[in-house]
């Protein structure tokens, strides 16, 4: 749905597709992350190039393996930590042209990777190991 001008998934939107694995909402107007309790099984989701300033309702999504979420309104790498820390199969995100990424400048990537324990790539950098 990337491009339609949405503003909102409305809370019940997405219940009926269990199987969602794939879920692409970029260049939108979206302003929150909602309506996705019932995507377990979501393994990529873009919500770039959006209004999102606040990472929520994510922490859930076990199976989550990708995040992009780059040129949003983000500024909370604690946000960051409460909502994917515990998504060990989390190996790829972006958050570049975020304000957290602007604000931390070279620590940024660093702050990142110590955060989430299995990222492999941030951005388009893969993570040294």
């Amino acid at each position: 749905m990337p491009s339609n001008r949405l503003t909102e998934i409305p809370p019940t939107a997405l219940t009926a597709l269990t199987s969602l694995e794939e879920l692409y909402l970029s260049h939108n107007d979206l302003t929150v992350i909602q309506g996705l309790d019932h995507s377990s099984r979501l393994r990529t989701l873009d919500v770039s190039n959006n209004r999102i300033a606040h990472l929520t309702n994510l922490k859930h999504l076990h199976q989550l393996e990708e995040l992009w979420a780059s040129s949003n309104l983000l500024e909370s790498f604690q946000e960051i930590e409460e909502e994917l820390g515990g998504l060990e199969g989390l190996h790829t995100v972006y958050f570049e042209y975020n304000p957290l990424q602007k604000n931390a400048g070279a620590t940024y990537r660093n702050k990142i990777r110590l955060l989430l324990k299995a990222i492999k790539q941030i951005d388009a950098t893969f993570v040294r190991t």
